[in-house]
């Protein structure tokens, strides 16, 4: 029989570029699931070493079994202590369409491997690079760089607000729309180029919150325009919430990342989206610990209207204001955001009320600004931006505010 040759570029697929590359050493790394990184404790240092990094899980390697987890653990096994030989054998009992599989969840859940190439060439992978290997090392080095960037802050912090901060520091980087950034769907694109498409900011999350201590899932699927996309789960309080930056990051003429797809549950995701069944026959679920992102942070309300819902508004949208501690030096409109935690009906209670109240919600968080001596002042009155979203129920006002 005639070995054929098939390359893997599967770009549109796992939102990994690849392309042709000869084989060379690659990095050791500690095999998936060998211990778990503690978590980030107060006075240590965020180590980025290759020894220091230890992967604390794999979710689609946990959904695999017989020949599709032994190849799986065999591509890790070599770009983890690479051989002179770079052909791994694939189990017999595998068909071309289950060993591409596995190498595609196997790429989608090592995002650090985003320059390695996987050639299919009979019942052999064979394993190469598509870069020079000393410009894979400067790549490597800026991004372990900027990573530590991220994470030096979030030593002590707990979990979720671990999770906030990497949220944040990725959603605020600029959407790529240029289709000739062979690394806008790439850790190094992402984090040290700052351009980046939802793959970028979903391998991103992965590598960041896993250098964390945290447990992360890289989902791929379709938006409910049907267009490819990508987002992740993290493990929470035993837990599992969803997250979308980039469906969070800045649009418009307010430069604010957004929260409502930070922690979402399931019904919200799929409200929107669908994912590739194929990648994973299950999705990670949430459980009896699911923490409500604007629950957690006060920024909520549910149940029938009380007789001072205006008054309720307006202390959720004062105390954000403080606790941001943002106050301008010129006046110019801040973001604010708050979730109605209840059903579509009650949500509608809510929404109405607010665009109904807006300004009267407007003069008493002034007012309560002065009575308190909080350090700004509304400085318009008569106008103010507001935005809703009725999937995720979040309600978004923009006050003009300056500091004084």
């Amino acid at each position: 029989m005639v070995n054929r040759l098939l390359s893997l570029a599967l770009c549109a697929l796992i939102f990994v570029s690849g392309c042709a590359g000869q084989s060379a050493a690659l990095p050791a790394q500690p095999a998936p699931g060998q211990s778990e990184q503690p978590a980030i404790q107060p006075g240590s240092a965020v180590s980025l070493t290759e020894d220091a990094f230890v992967p604390p899980f794999r979710y689609g390697r946990s959904l695999m079994e017989g020949e599709a987890a032994v190849l799986y653990d065999r591509l890790w096994d070599f770009v983890s202590s690479p051989v002179a030989d770079n052909a791994i054998p694939v189990g017999a009992g595998l068909r071309e369409d289950e060993i591409l599989h596995t190498i595609t969840i196997f790429r989608r859940e090592n995002p650090l491997y985003y320059w390695a190439e996987f050639t299919l060439r009979g019942r052999y992978v064979l394993v190469g690079h598509t870069l020079p290997w000393a410009e894979i090392e400067r790549q490597r080095t800026a991004i372990e760089a900027r990573a530590s960037e991220i994470l030096d802050p979030v030593i002590g912090l707990t979990p979720f607000e671990i999770t906030l901060t990497i949220h944040d520091a990725l959603a605020v980087i600029p959407y790529s729309s240029n289709e000739s950034d062979e690394n806008r769907d790439n850790l190094y694109g992402t984090l040290v180029r700052r351009s980046a498409i939802c793959g970028g900011y979903a391998a991103a999350f992965l590598y960041l919150t896993e250098l964390a201590g945290l447990e992360s899932v890289f989902i791929a699927g379709n938006s409910e325009r049907g267009i490819s996309h990508a987002w992740n789960a993290v493990r929470l309080d035993g837990s599992w919430h969803f997250v979308d930056v980039t469906w969070n990051r800045p649009l418009g003429r307010f430069d604010s990342v957004y929260h409502s797809y930070f922690l979402i549950d399931t019904q919200t995701l799929l409200a929107q989206r669908y994912w590739d069944e194929h990648q994973f026959p299950v999705m990670p679920e949430p459980g009896d610990g699911f923490m409500d992102f604007f629950q957690r942070m006060g920024w909520s309300v549910s149940g029938e209207l009380p007789f001072d819902a205006v008054d309720v508004l307006a202390d959720i949208f004062y105390r954000q204001l403080v606790d941001r501690d943002v106050f301008p030096d010129s006046a110019r409109p801040v973001y604010l955001e708050m979730r109605v935690s209840d059903s579509p009906e009650i949500y509608a209670l809510w929404k109405d009320l607010f665009i109904r109240n807006l300004f009267e919600i407007l003069r008493a968080v002034h007012a309560r600004a002065l009575d308190e001596d909080a350090g700004f002042i509304v400085s318009d009155l008569r106008n103010v931006s507001i935005d809703y979203n009725d999937h995720t129920q979040v309600l978004v006002f923009y006050p003009v505010i300056r500091a004084y």
